[in-house]
């Protein structure tokens, strides 16, 4: 899937193991490729227009840790 450098990339080694936060509530690490996926969606709704790629990266990493939960 091409993300904001544009390459396409083969899956990864996905990141789904499960945890525990402090609560006792479990939930799982988002993939690389969900990060990825938001990240360019955010680039997008920019019309493409300049920006960060990082601070895309973790706003999307951000966001899919708030709504994943196991």
């Amino acid at each position: 899937m091409p993300h904001f450098c544009g390459s396409m990339h083969s899956i990864r080694t996905r990141l789904s193991y499960a945890e525990q936060d402090a609560g006792g509530r479990e939930w799982r690490a988002p993939t690389h490729e969900e990060i990825a996926r938001l990240a360019y969606c955010f680039w997008e709704a920019r019309g493409c227009q300049a920006g960060s790629p990082w601070e895309d990266w973790f706003r999307a990493e951000r966001e899919l840790r708030q709504r994943i939960e196991v």
